[in-house]
C-alpha cells in the first residue's frame, strides 16, 4: 500500500536539500548550511519509508563528488560522518527494528555469507591497524568503505516488495545519467579534477565515472529487451551521454571493462534456452552493436567539442608513448611488486595482511620521486596488502559468484523483467571486477553499498525463482 504522505515527505526532503546545497555553493557557506541540512535530513528520516531513504542515499552518493560530500561531514570519534553515512545508518536502524519484530529476517545466501566474512576480516584489519599505530583517519576510511557491503541485508529486506525494487532501480538510472551529464559539464567548466593534456586532450578525473557504467548497462538492457516504459530516442541519447562521460574519464581499464561486460551480457542473452542456443552470427551482431555504441559515444563527445578522434586514439595506446612507456601503468606494477614483497615476508602477513593504514614505499615514475602511501590502485592488491591472500580470495569469490550467478539467471529466466535484471548484473559485475584489477572502486570508494544492493537484487530474483 502506497503512503502518499511518505511520498510527499521524501519529495520535500529532496527539494530542501537541493535548496540548501544551492545556498551553500553560491554563498560559500557550506559548513554553516550543513547544520540545517542535518536537521532536515533527520526530520525526513522519521517520516519517510526505507526505500525512499535508500533512493536518497543512492542519489546523494552517485551525483555528488567526494569533496562536496566531505564538506558536509562531522567527526564522531575516529569516524567521519557525512550525509550519506547518516542516511545509511538510519536505514540500518529501521532494518534492525524490523528484525526485532520479526519482519526483517533475511534468509541465508551465498553472497550474504561472503559479505559477513569479508566485513569481519575488515574489522580485524582495522583493529590491527590501530594497535600498530597506523593513521586512524586512513584506517577508518578503509573500514567505513567495507562496512558499506553490509547494506546487502537491509537491501534484501526492502527488495521483498517489487515496487521498492522499481523505485531503487529508477533512482540508480536517473542518478547515473545525471552523473554522466555532470562529468561532461565539468569538461566545459573546468575546476578540480579537470586536466588538459597535450597528447590526449581533456580529462575529467571523477570517481562517479565508475558508477556511470552500472547505469549504462541498466539502460542498455532495458532498451535491448524493448521495455516499453523506456522511450527509445531519449534512451539512446542517455547511452551516448554515459559513453561520452566514460571516455572523458580516460580510464583504459574502464573501457576494457565496459567492452568485456557488454560481450558477457550479450553472450548470456544469446545462450538463453528460448533463444535457440548459441549462433556465431548473433555474436557478430552483438559485437557490431558495441562498435556502434563506441563510435556513437566518440561522435557525441567530438561534436560537443571536448575530445577529438585523435585524442581518443592517443589514450587507447597510452598518452606517454604506448603501453610499454605508460608511466602510470609502470607505477601500478611497482606498487604491486612492493605489496608482494611486503606480504611475503612471513606466512601470517601473507595470509592476513598488514592491517589497515600500512604504508608502502616505492618509486613513482610518473612523479619521479619515492612515495609512502596506504592507497593502492587495484582492489585485489589493496586487500592483499591489508587483509592478505585470504581477503583477496573472499572478494574474488564474491564477485565471481555474482558474475556466474547472474549469468545462469540470465540463461534460465523465463520473464522479461528478470532477464533484464540478470543481464544488467552480468555486465555490471563483469565490468566492476575487470576495472577493479587496476582501480580501487570495489574496496576504497563510497559506492560499496550500491554494489551490495546489486548482490541483493541477484539473491532476490534467484530466491524467487528457486
Amino acid at each position: 500500500m502506497v503512503n502518499k504522505k511518505s511520498d510527499k515527505t521524501a519529495l520535500i526532503g529532496f527539494v530542501l536539500i537541493g535548496i540548501l546545497v544551492a545556498i551553500g555553493v553560491f554563498t560559500d557557506s557550506l559548513f554553516l548550511i550543513s547544520a540545517g541540512l542535518v536537521v532536515f535530513l533527520f526530520a525526513g528520516m522519521f517520516l519517510a519509508y526505507p526505500p525512499k531513504l535508500a533512493a536518497m542515499l543512492f542519489g546523494v552518493q552517485i551525483v555528488f563528488t567526494t569533496t562536496f560530500l566531505n564538506s558536509f561531514s562531522v567527526y564522531a570519534g575516529p569516524f567521519r560522518i557525512g550525509i550519506d553515512d547518516l542516511l545509511q545508518l538510519w536505514i540500518f536502524f529501521l532494518w534492525i527494528g524490523a528484525l526485532m519484530d520479526g519482519t526483517g529476517r533475511i534468509e541465508k545466501t551465498k553472497s550474504g555469507k561472503l559479505i559477513v566474512i569479508l566485513v569481519i576480516m575488515a574489522l580485524f584489519a582495522f583493529i590491527r591497524g590501530l594497535l600498530a599505530g597506523y593513521e586512524t583517519d586512513t584506517s577508518t576510511i578503509f573500514l567505513k568503505t567495507m562496512l558499506g557491503y553490509l547494506f546487502f541485508f537491509p537491501a534484501m529486506w526492502m527488495l521483498r516488495s517489487r515496487a521498492n525494487m522499481k523505485i531503487l532501480l529508477t533512482t540508480i538510472l536517473i542518478s547515473t545519467a545525471l552523473a554522466g551529464i555532470w562529468i561532461i559539464l565539468k569538461g566545459y567548466l573546468g575546476g578540480e579534477g579537470v586536466y588538459l593534456r597535450e597528447t590526449s586532450g581533456l580529462r575529467v578525473s571523477s570517481r562517479e565515472v565508475n558508477v556511470v557504467v552500472v547505469g549504462l548497462f541498466l539502460m542498455a538492457m532495458l532498451l535491448w529487451k524493448r521495455i516499453k516504459t523506456v522511450p527509445l530516442v531519449p534512451g539512446i541519447i542517455t547511452l551516448f551521454v554515459m559513453g561520452a562521460a566514460i571516455l572523458l574519464g580516460q580510464s583504459r581499464a574502464l573501457w576494457l571493462a565496459v567492452t568485456a561486460g557488454g560481450l558477457i551480457a550479450f553472450l548470456a542473452d544469446m545462450s538463453r534456452v528460448d533463444e535457440g542456443g548459441f549462433r556465431f552470427g548473433r555474436l557478430l551482431s552483438r559485437i557490431l552493436l558495441l562498435v556502434v555504441f563506441a563510435v556513437g559515444s566518440i561522435a557525441f563527445v567530438t561534436a560537443a567539442g571536448l575530445l577529438s578522434v585523435g585524442d581518443v586514439a592517443a589514450r587507447s595506446g597510452g598518452a606517454d608513448g604506448g603501453l610499454a612507456g605508460d608511466v602510470s601503468l609502470w607505477a601500478r606494477f611497482l606498487s604491486w611488486w612492493e605489496i608482494i614483497r611486503t606480504v611475503t615476508q612471513n606466512p601470517f602477513t601473507l595470509l592476513f595482511g598488514t592491517g589497515y593504514g600500512y604504508k608502502i614505499t616505492y618509486f613513482r615514475p610518473d612523479m619521479l620521486m619515492k612515495v609512502s602511501i596506504p592507497y593502492v590502485d587495484g582492489s585485489f592488491f589493496q586487500l592483499l596488502l591489508n587483509l592478505g591472500l585470504s581477503g583477496s580470495l573472499v572478494l574474488a569469490f564474491l564477485y565471481a559468484g555474482g558474475i556466474a550467478g547472474s549469468f545462469r539467471m540470465a540463461v534460465k529466466s523465463v520473464t522479461t523483467r528478470n532477464t533484464v535484471l540478470a543481464l544488467w548484473l552480468t555486465g555490471s559485475f563483469t565490468a566492476l571486477t575487470i576495472a577493479a584489477l587496476s582501480g580501487s572502486l570495489i574496496t576504497n570508494y563510497r559506492f560499496t553499498c550500491l554494489w551490495a544492493f546489486m548482490f541483493a537484487v541477484l539473491e532476490t530474483i534467484r530466491g524467487k525463482n528457486s
